[in-house]
């Protein structure tokens, strides 16, 4: 027997979608202003300012990763949102543990 309901929104999904790629974006701007000011020899005048603003967007990623991972479950929903939210908000937390590697 076909399912014949319809498919219901996925708000975690969404809500996860979204924040992944606002966190991954201000986390990916931050860096490269981090890689410029450590060529300029700038970086050490403002890098506390950095590393607050990166690890907010990078905690910011995590729980788009976790929203994420909540929104894979329930039933009749799509699943392709939350998936990439999971996908984004990971990669924000490496990205962010990378330029940390690559600005010491």
């Amino acid at each position: 027997m076909p399912d014949t309901l319809p498919r219901q929104p996925n708000t975690l999904g969404k809500a996860s979608l979204i924040l992944g790629i606002l966190s991954i974006t201000f986390v990916f701007s931050i860096g490269l202003c981090a890689g410029v000011g450590s060529e300029q020899g700038w970086l050490p005048a403002v890098g506390w300012l950095l590393f607050i603003l990166g690890g907010t967007f990078a905690f910011g990623g995590l729980i788009a990763a976790l929203l994420g991972f909540t929104g894979l479950f329930g039933r009749n929903r799509s699943r392709a949102t939350a998936i990439v939210g999971l996908v984004l908000g990971v990669l924000t937390v490496f990205l962010f543990a990378a330029i940390l590697n690559a600005v010491q």
